[in-house]
């Protein structure tokens, strides 16, 4: 009888089950829970086989599958917390089923029966699913606790924001502070900093799903000019010297919208994290059929780790840690929606640069040239 086999054997089955699954262990680590997951499942394996066989006729699939239920929620649920995929959960029951047979083919004199083999995928199917169901509950759980997350981060910034205004107008209308004062100052750049808030979020949610892109001849100096006003205000307020050069000739194809919010995204994070009376240049060059345009600061550098993550939400290069986070996953978003790629390059002590490549427009006749000054 099979069950008789696998608890006589039980040892070296799930050591080739160990063995199956070590390059899968290299690459994630592991918990007591993780361990003896499968050992548990495997010992229910061997329970449920020999009630099996000691129940005269058709045995109720619903007793036989619950029996895993349990330790199947358990595993999906520690693999969501160390990381694993869901093709790793799936792979460590069919590393386990296939070590059984791998093993009872090798060393069994006799073969398991067809009913032992149903019943064997019975109880595979049932704790995949299990395992898998919670996982991916897990998945969503945690997608949702982002959102909150987010959302409440954005609040908090809008309300700071607001309760500045309200405290500037209110000191300015009862003529405690002059109307060109520095309460003024407060005043317009806390609403300044709620614009920003709320273009984030709208270009967020044009992003989210499948966003509809209107990608059309935009002339690069004027996405800068877009947000230059602004940017030289709040460089102003720092010291910082602002530098453009971009060509006027120079033609990308993309979504005007979504471009300049990429754009404004990269140099107000510039313009936070470089050092008072540092520079920040904005530059926009043709690289083929490409145009590249680069924000770089003197930060002082990159925090060590991966660049990469400098553009997921909620990461922040510097000690300033104002804001919500969101600025450069948006960047990232907008610009790779336009068919375009946005890189790093730390210069160690001095600064950073970002880099926006996009797709180069075709140039326009003097007619076209002149109806794109006439539009912008």
């Amino acid at each position: 009888m099979l069950h008789k086999f696998l608890f006589t054997h039980r040892n070296e089955i799930l050591a080739l089950c160990e063995e199956k699954l070590r390059s899968v262990k290299d690459q994630r680590s592991s918990s007591v829970e993780m361990d003896r997951a499968l050992p548990v499942f495997y010992d229910e394996l061997i329970e449920v086989l020999k009630g099996d066989e000691e129940i005269s006729g058709e045995s109720d699939d619903e007793d036989i599958g619950s029996a895993h239920r349990i330790s199947a929620t358990r595993r999906g649920k520690e693999s969501l917390r160390l990381g694993y995929t869901i093709s790793q959960v799936v792979h460590g029951y069919g590393a386990i089923c296939q070590s059984i047979t791998e093993y009872s083919g090798e060393h069994s004199e006799k073969p398991i029966s067809v009913r032992e083999f149903n019943r064997l995928n019975f109880c595979l199917d049932v704790a995949i699913a299990e395992a898998v169901t919670e996982f991916s509950r897990g998945q969503r759980e945690s997608a949702a606790q982002e959102e909150v997350q987010r959302l409440g981060f954005l609040a908090h910034e809008i309300r700071n924001s607001l309760g500045n205004v309200a405290m500037a107008h209110q000191m300015i209308k009862k003529g405690l502070v002059g109307v060109a004062g520095s309460t003024n100052a407060v005043l317009e750049q806390s609403i300044d900093k709620m614009k920003d808030i709320i273009d984030r979020s709208l270009s967020e949610v044009r992003l989210r799903g499948e966003p509809i892109v209107d990608a059309q001849r935009c002339r690069v100096i004027d996405i800068v000019g877009a947000v230059e006003v602004i940017a030289a205000f709040e460089a102003g307020n720092k010291s910082i010297h602002l530098h453009v050069e971009v060509p006027s000739e120079l033609l990308v194809l993309a979504d005007r919208h979504l471009l300049v919010s990429a754009v404004s995204n990269l140099i107000q994070n510039a313009i936070k994290f470089t050092k008072q009376g540092g520079h920040v240049w904005i530059r926009g060059t043709a690289k083929g059929d490409r145009v590249l345009i680069a924000v770089e600061d003197q930060c002082g550098g990159l925090p060590q780790g991966k660049i990469e993550g400098l553009f997921k939400p909620f990461i922040q290069k510097g000690q300033d840690k104002t804001g919500v986070g969101l600025g450069l996953s948006i960047s990232k978003a907008a610009v790779e929606v336009n068919g375009g790629e946005i890189s790093a390059c730390d210069l160690p002590g001095q600064g950073c640069i970002f880099t926006i490549d996009l797709p180069r427009a075709a140039p326009l006749s003097d007619k076209g040239e002149e109806a794109l000054a006439h539009v912008h």
